[in-house]
This record gives C-alpha cells, sequence and structure tokens, in this order.
C-alpha cells in the first residue's frame, strides 16, 4: 500500500512530528456498582475438604452438602474454591455422624460422598471470603431485597416489567468486595401455559426464554416432555419449594412439562410455574411494540443507579457492605482521564485524537494508505434499499466526496430496492449480491424507531445476513442521509471496507509486536464435537494483516493443526503477541496456546476482553448521573479492571490479564483498538479486534458461514 500524497521513497524518509499536548478535559468524579465488604462483622469461618469417589465433581456435590448440612447444623454453608465454609462449626463425631444421615436420606445424591475434614491450614482469601457473604448472609436478605425492588415494577400492554439484581464476587486489592447489578426483564402476560393454549402447535414454544415464578432461574425452552398426568409424581419428588409442590399439585392432568435449559444444566418444569421472559429476538412471536421493549429494557443511568441504591440500602443496613468505591473514597483505583494518543494520517503527519475532529483531519491530511488497485480503478458496491424514497441524490454526492477528497471513484455494480420489507426478502438480496464481485454491500435503513416492529429488519438483522456470511457491509441510516456534516464518516467507512488505511497510531503498542483478536466457538457437528476459531491479526500500529477462521473436530484439547492455521508462523514467529481474547479462556485453550507458544518460539500476552455480567460505571458531571468518559476505568486489582471504552453507555468492558503484561497495558491496548471502527457515527465498545464476533459466530452455527476463511478484508467493520 501507498500513503496518500506519497511516493516510495517520500514514504521512507518522511519523519515523525511530535504530537501536540493534548488539552485533557476536567477530571470527572467517577463510582461505580462496586462495595467493600465489612469484614470487621463477619464472624470467623471453618473450612472442610470434601472428598468423593467414582470421579464425582465435588464442586457438584459440595454445593447440595451445603443445603444439607446448612439444614442440620444452622449457620450458613458456603461451597468455594473447592472448600466447604462455615461460620457454624460443629463437634466432628457429629460432623461425621451427619454425612451418614446424608447418604441415608438422600442415596442418590450423596452416594459418591467420601469424607469432609477441617482444613486447619487454610486461610480466607479475598475472593473466598466475599463468596460467603454473598451465598450466605446476604442470601438470607433476598427477599427484602426483592420487596424494595417491587417498588419499580409495572405493567405494560401484554407484558410485566420487573427488576431483578444479580451480585457477584470481587477481589479489589485484596480486599473482598461485592457488585450490585439490576437489569429489566419482560414478563409476557398470559404466563406460560396459557399462552400455549393460543397456539396451533405447543411445541412453537421452544426456543423462547421463560423464568420461574418460585425461584430467580431463568433459561431456554429446549422441549415439551410431556402431560402433566405423566410426570407430575417425578416432578415433585424434584421439587424443594412448597410453593413450587403447590403448584405442581394443583397443575391439570392435561397441562404440559417442559424442559428448560439454564447455563448448562436442564430442568423439567410444569408449564404453571413459568412466565415467559420476552427478549428482543423474540419480537415477532408476540405482539409487541419493539419501541415499548426499548425503553423498558434501556434504562437511563440515575435510573439504574436509583436502582442499584434500593438494593446496597439493604445491605448497608444490615452491615454487610460500605459506601461504592468512588473516586472520593478510592481515588487510587480510578483513572478519570483518556490515554494521549496521536494518530498518523497521509503524508505521515500526526494528530493528537480528538473524537471530535478526527474525520475532519483524515479530510485534511489524507488517508494513510489504500490498496493500490483504487488508484485505478474505482470502489465497487452493491446496495440493498429499504427506504421508501430513491437514493440517486446521495449516491451522487457521495461519488462527489470520494472523488474529490480522496481522488476515489466509486462504482455502483448492482442495486436492490426492497419494497416488500422482511427477513425473507433481506436474507433474499443478500444471497443474490453476495455472488457479485465488489468491495461491499451498502445497506441504506430507517431509522431504528422508525421501523416497524412486524417487518423487523434493521441493524441488527442486516449484520446476521451480512457479516454473518462475511460479506463486507455499510449501513447507512436514512437520518445519516440527510446530515451533510456525515459525508466524511460515511466515505471513510466506506474506503476501510476495501482495505484503506484511514489512520494508524503514530506511537506504535510498546509492549507488543501483533495484536490478534481470538474467538473460539465450540459447536457440535453430524461427525462429533467441532471447534472453529477467528484470529484477526494486527500490527502493532493498527494496521490489519489477516483474519483466519479455521476449524477442526475436538475430543481431547484444541489439535496443534488448527492452532496452525489460526496463528500462522509468517507472521507471528518471534513476535510479543498480545492476543484479545473474546470472553473468558478455557483450560484447554491456555493449554494449547502455552503448547503453541513455544513452538512460535513467540511471547503470548492474552487478554481476556469479558463484556457479559459487567457491573456498570457512572460519572457525575454538573449534578447529573451519566455514562463514564471514553477512557474511564476502575482498577480492582493487577491483573482485572473496569474500562469505559464508549461514552454512550454506563456498562464498561471487564479486563482480565497476567503477567508480565499490566493491567494498565492490557486496558490500554483494548482502549487503542476501539479507534479503528473507521467512520463510525456511534463507536461500538468493543475493540475491532473482538468487534461484531456474536454475528459471526451466529453465521458459523447457521452454516451460512464460509468454512475455511484467510483474508485480507475486514469484513466485520
Amino acid at each position: 500500500m501507498l500513503r496518500m500524497g506519497q511516493t516510495p521513497s517520500t514514504q521512507l524518509s518522511t519523519s515523525r512530528r511530535v504530537a501536540t499536548e493534548q488539552t485533557q478535559p476536567a477530571a470527572q468524579q467517577l463510582f461505580g456498582e462496586v462495595f467493600p465488604i465489612l469484614t470487621d462483622v463477619l464472624p470467623p469461618l471453618t473450612a472442610y475438604r470434601l472428598t468423593t469417589h467414582a470421579g464425582e465433581s465435588t464442586r457438584k456435590l459440595g454445593n447440595k452438602l451445603a443445603d444439607f448440612l446448612g439444614s442440620m447444623f444452622g449457620g450458613f454453608w458456603v461451597w468455594s474454591n473447592g472448600r466447604l465454609l462455615t461460620d457454624t462449626p460443629p463437634n466432628p463425631v457429629k460432623l461425621f455422624m451427619s454425612l451418614d444421615d446424608a447418604r441415608a436420606s438422600q442415596p442418590k445424591t450423596f452416594q459418591h460422598l467420601d469424607t469432609l475434614e477441617e482444613d486447619f491450614q487454610w486461610q480466607p482469601s479475598a475472593q473466598e471470603i466475599a463468596d460467603y457473604v454473598v451465598h450466605g448472609p446476604v442470601a438470607r436478605l433476598e427477599d427484602t431485597i426483592l420487596d424494595a425492588l417491587a417498588r419499580t415494577i409495572y405493567s405494560i400492554k401484554s407484558m410485566r416489567v420487573q427488576r431483578e439484581y444479580h451480585l457477584r464476587t470481587w477481589a479489589v486489592n485484596n480486599t473482598p468486595a461485592l457488585s450490585v447489578s439490576v437489569v429489566s426483564r419482560l414478563l409476557y402476560e398470559p404466563d406460560l401455559q396459557n399462552y400455549m393454549e393460543t397456539l396451533e402447535k405447543p411445541s412453537d414454544i421452544v426456543g423462547l426464554w421463560v423464568a420461574d415464578k418460585t425461584s430467580r432461574l431463568q433459561g431456554e425452552i429446549v422441549k415439551i416432555v410431556g402431560l402433566v398426568s405423566e410426570h407430575r409424581e417425578r416432578l415433585l419428588e424434584l421439587a424443594i419449594r412448597a410453593d413450587t409442590r403447590e403448584i405442581i399439585e394443583n397443575a391439570p392432568d392435561a397441562h404440559y412439562a417442559v424442559r428448560v435449559l439454564s447455563g448448562a444444566r436442564e430442568h423439567d418444569y410444569v408449564a404453571d410455574t413459568l412466565d415467559l421472559v420476552v427478549r428482543p429476538d423474540d419480537i415477532e412471536q408476540f405482539a409487541i411494540n419493539r419501541s415499548q421493549i426499548e425503553k423498558a429494557l434501556h434504562l437511563k443511568p440515575a435510573l439504574h443507579a436509583q436502582m442499584v441504591k434500593l438494593v446496597a440500602d439493604v445491605l448497608k443496613e444490615a452491615g454487610l457492605i460500605g459506601a461504592a468505591y468512588s473516586t472520593q473514597n478510592a481515588a487510587e483505583l480510578f483513572n478519570g482521564s483518556a490515554p494521549k494518543t496521536s494518530l498518523m494520517f497521509g503524508n505521515n503527519r500526526n494528530r493528537p485524537y480528538d473524537t471530535a475532529r478526527v474525520m475532519a483531519d483524515v479530510k485534511a491530511e489524507g488517508m494513510f494508505s489504500v490498496p493500490k488497485r483504487l488508484e485505478s480503478q474505482p470502489l465497487r458496491v452493491t446496495i440493498i434499499n429499504t427506504l421508501a424514497d430513491e437514493i440517486g441524490d446521495f449516491m451522487e454526492a457521495l461519488k462527489r466526496s470520494l472523488e474529490k477528497d480522496f481522488n476515489l471513484s466509486l462504482e455502483v455494480v448492482r442495486e436492490r430496492n426492497m419494497r416488500v420489507i422482511s427477513q425473507v426478502n433481506l436474507e433474499s438480496a443478500v444471497r443474490l449480491l453476495q455472488k457479485e464481485t465488489s468491495d461491499l454491500v451498502l445497506v441504506f435503513l430507517p431509522d431504528e424507531a422508525d421501523t416497524d416492529e412486524e417487518e423487523d429488519v434493521n441493524e441488527h438483522t442486516t449484520r446476521l445476513q451480512t457479516i454473518g456470511r462475511g460479506l463486507p457491509c455499510l449501513i447507512i441510516h436514512e437520518s445519516t442521509m440527510n446530515r451533510p456534516e456525515a459525508m466524511t464518516n460515511v466515505v471513510i467507512g466506506l474506503a476501510s471496507r476495501a482495505r484503506a488505511l484511514p489512520y494508524l497510531l503514530a506511537d506504535p503498542l510498546p509492549y507488543a509486536d501483533r495484536v490478534v483478536g481470538l474467538s473460539l466457538i465450540y459447536h457440535t457437528k453430524r461427525e462429533g464435537d467441532y471447534l472453529t476459531g477467528i484470529t484477526r491479526i494486527y500490527n502493532n500500529d493498527g494496521s490489519f494483516l489477516r483474519c483466519v477462521i479455521a476449524g477442526a473436530p475436538i475430543s481431547d484439547g484444541i489439535p496443534d493443526e488448527l492452532l496452525t492455521r489460526l496463528f500462522p508462523r509468517d507472521l507471528l514467529h518471534k513476535q510479543r503477541i498480545l492476543i484479545h481474547s473474546d470472553g473468558r479462556l478455557k483450560r484447554d485453550a491456555q493449554r494449547a496456546l502455552g503448547s503453541w507458544e513455544d513452538e512460535l518460539n513467540a511471547t503470548f500476552l492474552p487478554v481476556e476482553v469479558i463484556r457479559a455480567g459487567v457491573p456498570r460505571m457512572y460519572a457525575i458531571n454538573a449534578g447529573k448521573i451519566e455514562p463514564p468518559r471514553w477512557g474511564g476505568s476502575l482498577r480492582l486489582n493487577e491483573t482485572e479492571a473496569f474500562v469505559q471504552t464508549s461514552d454512550m453507555s454506563v456498562q464498561p468492558l471487564h479486563i482480565h490479564a497476567e503477567a508480565p503484561l499490566t493491567i494498565e497495558q492490557a486496558t490500554h491496548s483494548v482502549l487503542m483498538f476501539t479507534l479503528f471502527h473507521y467512520g463510525t457515527l456511534k463507536a461500538p465498545k468493543l475493540p475491532v479486534t473482538v468487534h461484531n464476533a456474536d454475528f459471526i459466530e451466529t453465521g458459523i452455527l447457521r452454516g451460512v458461514f464460509p468454512t475455511e476463511v484467510e483474508t485480507d478484508v475486514p469484513f466485520w467493520l
């Protein structure tokens, strides 16, 4: 590639200009949904080690034994980190006898139980203390917490908006802590059994999400087991809660029993026990207005914070937690300012990164580089237009802007106008245009608020059909067409999907040579268990090098031949490779990476980028509770931090790294690679290394994504 406005000789001779000092905004006042646990009021704890025979899982058995011993001896019994913890240690002889009682009263559950011995050398860690508090004293307050949240419940047409809380344990600089998060769920009215009676085929409920009326369990319906008359006795034997048993006993014989998958476990329920949970993906199944769902689920930061306070106040009154961590009481944990960064544009010109000016800088300085092909050939696009209006005037303006500002030409290879808007027609149009030779597909959509919820063709479904097939796309909303100031964004977005590089980091990451985004998708094919891996390989300045997608059958660990393809030797041999993992790395992946690291004679620096279940962070600006600015962070300890990668949401990313990489370097790398969402009007929060991995995964699971891919086109942007 050549840099815009350069020849190969000047490209080598031009020196970097030192970045000018950036003007930093005033420091933010930040706070999170994380609270220190007050350990002074806690009783001393005793730990026991559990042994089993016949290969029984100690974790699964430990949780059941905790419930049993709690009912026998009182106090709190909690399974944590391979040990059974209690604040009420019984006489050793009575404890020994209780194991016989457990085997006798529940032989099927405790048949593999062997011994339970006190661990006299045990010293409680911060994580174990936090586990004890959350699953012990806090669990006893559940009804009080739910009563507090019940004040926020309200109903809208065909739905009931309910709040539920989630607690997680953390170690903040070796101090036990917990986080409180409140989420909204929409329950359809009527409940599952009554809804099934309105269907021609009761099996249509398979795939829907449900919630247990008598507990906090949620999951997906995977099967209709049969009628209540056929399963009542079995379900009564499985039921623990009295209110659940009452529903099972009173359910008519002709009602249904269903199987629900929750996490990795399946549970059978009488349908009368379950409420239907409405998710955005389920709208077609119900007569529900999409805008009502958006309003109920996407709350303003101040309302989120207020509901968290309702839960926290209950725990504070019980003397279990202190005030939330904030810049007022723990300033050393927070960083409210973004890292100073400079970008390199055409002619090796550097400019300080400023989100409000970056598009103007590209226009003024030129793009860092464009593919040589585009110097003599047009950028080729196909078009899907779902709008009622013609797009001819906009396309002419787009062509003029490309030519005037960047000396690039544009060719429309084929256009598909969708007069009947539906997901089926969208899929048909994408499959048709996929056969054309083009750089990307332009998709024109109405603004999200204006879409017809019954037709349900929106940005999400469009990405499923394009990126989910490995097809680069640029989505242009109707309002964008009416904003002349957004034209440069559109041009940059268009060019970057055709392999242009609008800008790079002026100062490459000093702690890594390559940055690789890694996604691992475990799934099942006819021949058995299968693993598909995705690596997106970047240079440390942000220039994209290659994407590899490959798969292989798995039985015992990740096969070497798969790693050979995913981590190509020609790009990664003897390099310091920072790996952005899409979520937690499983143990088999950690072992495999360690082995392949030696084969490449490289250094692997894994960084887990976790988006699910992350406590929120807030900023107080002029008395208002708002999302923190880009770059704000809460450092939990030497290996974990929450980092704000988008100023549109209060939901940060959870970053986890291990030495020799510091947590500051890990969060810095994630922030830097959020800068390469070229041209976007609303910056996504994930770095480009793992961006849109869910659409790729869906395409792979649907069988519509190419099975083996090696490309230098960043089709996921």
